[in-house]
């Protein structure tokens, strides 16, 4: 009988210590807040479809992002996320306007781990990054290797089209106004959904499509025969032709782009130039030097707006036009129409209004 209790007791013993143990080992894996352990918490997520058309799936939470891409760049700092950068693209400076560095000091400090066609994948894992946002012509094997090494990749295109059309550097587009028109639309919604700055979003849309209304409704019964003829002048005879957000800007503007003919962006000859016979010449900011060349070169005297003197630097904010951006659509476009057409747009102060949506959406002054 003895022997029976001794045998129940070790039975019961053994249970309680079990129990115990089990208790001990649930605690460290449980919160317990007297001694300070606590599990990892399940990281939440959601899905977003990029301009790619591919589902990714990202944190819903980010707060630590890196853009291989310019023009999301802007944007994200349209939406008041610059404290989340924390990586950019090599080739920002070439891309990007001088007054970057004045709307965003802190770019000059940040790491480079790639850039519109390429990444460092070791760069990009010392960064921790949330998510990576990359261009649409960066290459599939490029973007495979960032999503093994368990980053999340958005690819962001600023145009609607499929993905054969959506991966091209210069995409044949059937409407461009449209695509573009939609394609911004999407971008800045898919990168505010992204980093969670949703409502930034929403707003940064409402201004900029307002802006591109008043411009069309002044300049949309203007006869194709009676329209500006303007050629987009870059360095070493490029431009840029259909299917480039340029040629949306000078329609929508109430002007032609002379070089509608060709596709995307491209060489052209002196002898295609002299046969288009641009009235205005527009030259962007960050290639201001090819406005003298122009100028001294005998070659371009013969065309009219040579002769004219129509040889016009943009401001910063009309920014890199192959494809659109915010401010190339909020301001771009409407500096456009009142180049070409001063009369029409009188009324229209562009250092005001450039002031106003720097003011809005970058938190500066703009500074002509």
């Amino acid at each position: 009988m003895t022997m029976v209790k001794s045998r129940t007791n070790i039975i019961l013993i053994t249970s309680v210590l079990l129990l115990v143990a089990g208790m001990l080992i649930a605690g460290c894996t449980t919160q317990d807040t007297t001694k300070g352990t606590q599990v990892t918490p399940e990281i939440k997520t959601h899905v977003v479809v990029d301009q790619l058309g591919r589902n990714v799936t990202v944190p819903v939470d980010v707060n630590r992002v890196v853009s291989l891409q310019h023009h999301t760049i802007d944007i994200i700092l349209e939406l008041k996320g610059g404290d989340k950068l924390v990586g950019v693209l090599k080739s920002w400076q070439t891309y990007l306007p001088v007054g970057i560095t004045r709307v965003y000091p802190k770019i000059d400090s940040l790491p480079t781990p790639g850039d519109l066609t390429s990444a460092n994948v070791e760069e990009l894992l010392a960064l921790d990054p949330d998510v990576v946002f990359v261009p649409h012509q960066m290459p599939k094997e490029v973007i495979e290797s960032i999503e093994n090494a368990g980053i999340p990749v958005v690819a962001i295109a600023l145009f609607e089209a499929d993905y054969f059309e959506a991966s091209k550097v210069s995409p044949t587009l059937t409407d461009p106004d449209m695509a573009y028109t939609v394609g911004l639309k999407r971008a800045i919604t898919i990168i505010g959904d992204t980093i969670g700055n949703q409502k930034e979003a929403e707003d940064l849309i409402a201004y900029t499509y307002k802006n591109r209304d008043f411009v069309l409704n002044r300049t949309a019964s203007i006869p194709r025969s009676e329209r500006v003829r303007v050629y987009n002048a870059n360095p070493d005879l490029y431009t840029y032709g259909t299917g480039k957000y340029t040629g949306v800007m000078i329609d929508r503007a109430g002007g032609v782009n002379v070089a509608e003919e060709i596709n995307g962006y491209k060489q052209v000859t002196m002898e295609q130039i002299l046969g288009w016979n641009p009235d205005v010449i527009i030259i962007q900011d960050r290639y201001a030097a090819e406005a003298e060349n122009i100028k001294s070169n005998p070659a371009w005297a013969p065309i009219n707006a040579v002769k004219n003197n129509k040889i016009i630097i943009t401001p910063e904010y009309v920014k890199p036009w192959g494809h659109a951006t915010p401010e190339s659509m909020a301001l771009g476009e409407v500096w456009m129409a009142k180049t070409l057409y001063p009369d029409k747009f009188a009324d229209v102060d562009m250092d005001a209004l450039a002031n106003e949506f720097y003011q809005k959406f970058y938190g500066v002054p703009y500074i002509p």
